[in-house]
């Protein structure tokens, strides 16, 4: 099988993340912490707990993804997600957002397929979440599957985690709390498997909608729009775990105690 590996050196990886902490201990500093409002979190994923809701995405493992690989996983995410929130603040650009986000996975030694942000082309008048996330995620795991074998696997995750996300209510409370402003909704749903060489491969689909005062419902389960401004961005990405070792101290001291502004609810995807 052919290994997508990143071009980003080991080396280069530390010194970009030991970057990140110089520029951000002040910020961290300063910024408040998070009232945690859910009271049920679990901090370390298990195999019984295999998807969860990690801020606006929610986030689904596949039967043979290792714990430690589940934990790497989460804090690249959430590294990546709180250097975008960094670098461009608020909501009013999603591409940069999302090209800052996918920019910090591949700084971290991840290959990103693809970083490409583009407007939703949508087929009805009427759009309803689960229709967009999964046409979204299933054209990046189409691609994923043209490259790497068994990444057909991703779309089974996809289906189970979505559908147990609806029988799970603080879960996707927490996901519309987090997703939803008063501009819109801004949440990406991602999959994750681990290939027989060890190496995690992840789907992702990003969307940014920017939504008129009709719009509502909660999220994968009622909500609808009758807007066309949709963006989103797609890929497949891998990460060798073997190189986490190297950064994982670096990373640890980027996260903190920070690592709590990201909120998490964990849920088991085989209901």
């Amino acid at each position: 099988m052919k290994v997508f590996e990143s071009s980003v050196s080991v080396s280069e990886s530390i010194e970009f993340v030991r970057e990140c902490v110089e520029k951000r201990k002040g910020a961290l500093a300063a910024r408040p912490r998070a009232r945690s409002l859910v009271s049920t979190v679990t901090s370390s994923p298990t195999k019984e707990l295999d998807a969860l809701v990690l801020g606006n995405s929610l986030i689904g493992y596949g039967d043979k993804i290792s714990i430690e690989n589940m934990a790497i996983i989460e804090n690249l995410i959430t590294m990546s997600k709180m250097e975008a929130n960094y670098e461009v603040p608020g909501n009013s650009d999603p591409k940069a957002w999302y090209h800052a986000f996918a920019k910090c996975m591949e700084d971290l030694g991840c290959f990103v397929a693809d970083k490409g942000f583009s407007k939703y082309n949508a087929t009805s008048l009427k759009i309803q979440m689960d229709n967009v996330m999964v046409d979204i995620i299933q054209a990046a795991i189409e691609a994923a599957k043209a490259a790497i074998p068994g990444a057909t696997v991703l779309s089974a995750v996809t289906n189970s985690t979505l559908t147990a996300l609806k029988k799970e209510p603080e879960a996707i409370n927490l996901l519309n709390l987090e997703s939803k402003s008063a501009e819109g909704v801004r949440l990406s749903t991602i999959p994750c498997e681990q290939m027989p060489n060890g190496i995690i491969l992840i789907a992702i689909a990003a969307i940014d909608h920017q939504g008129g005062s009709n719009d509502g419902g909660l999220l994968f389960v009622d909500w609808k729009t009758s807007s066309l401004d949709i963006f989103h961005g797609k890929s497949f990405i891998t990460f060798n775990p073997a190189r986490y070792a190297e950064i994982k101290s670096e990373i640890e001291e980027y996260l903190g105690v920070h690592r709590k502004e990201v909120l998490v609810k964990r849920f088991s995807r085989r209901k």
